[in-house]
């Protein structure tokens, strides 16, 4: 009797496992079909083009080893300079670079060596 009832566990959790697998199965292609829509969301050439911001504030870590963040990215020259002022107003005590591509522009604080 006791093989008989370590039989019916088994199928029991094969059934568990069946079960559990379609679900799985629904939830991945459900996550696929909502990935591919975002992606055809972003193929849209409407859509802004942040490759064309060239000029980037970022706060940099204590150590001047990492940007931490990039707290602006502009196309334009003069809000990229407005937004580095801003950022150094509101954290005076960071450190912050306005740069193009790898070009340093700007750094707070600054520095004789750069960054």
């Amino acid at each position: 009797m006791a093989e008989e009832e370590g039989q019916l566990h088994t199928l029991a959790l094969l059934e568990h496992l069946r079960a559990q697998s379609g679900q799985l199965w629904g939830r991945s292609s459900e996550l696929y079909s909502r990935v591919d829509e975002l992606l055809r969301q972003l193929a849209n050439p409407n859509l802004h083009d942040i490759a064309n911001m060239s000029y980037r504030v970022e706060l940099w870590d204590r150590h001047a080893d990492h940007i931490r963040w990039t707290v602006a990215a502009s196309g334009s020259i003069v809000l990229a300079h407005a937004a580095f002022d801003a950022a150094v107003a509101e954290w005076p005590h960071e450190r912050f670079t306005l740069r193009q591509g790898i070009m340093l522009m700007r750094e707070h604080p600054p520095t004789k060596n750069g960054v």
